[in-house]
């Protein structure tokens, strides 16, 4: 049985198009581990649904590490008076670091 969905409407806020690539990105994850209809349901809806100032709802793994690690260092810079879009460069570097060379005093 195929599950058919109507158009999903992005909510209207500045990071949404980037919650939903990465719910469709677990969508696929969840569809080739064999997942139920209903699980994948829940998992694109816990990542639509996600509060980026919210650290521990970011899965501890090694999947997650470097978007963890980019979010505690975009809320750290935010936290030292950094810009939104200083903070969103700080993210980007670490999320794309290849771990050599460090952001974390800046």
């Amino acid at each position: 049985m195929t599950c058919t969905h109507p158009k999903y409407e992005l909510p209207n806020d500045p990071h949404a198009k980037y919650r939903y690539d990465s719910a469709m990105k677990h969508v696929e994850a969840a569809k080739a581990a064999g997942k139920s209809s209903e699980e994948i349901h829940a998992i694109f809806k816990r990542v639509m649904e996600f509060d980026p100032k919210n650290i521990d709802a970011i899965p501890n793994d090694e999947a997650h590490a470097k978007y963890r690690s980019a979010m505690v260092h975009m809320q750290k810079a935010l936290a030292n008076g950094k810009s939104v879009e200083e903070a969103h460069e700080i993210f980007e570097k670490v999320k794309n670091s290849t771990g050599t060379c460090c952001h974390c005093h800046e």
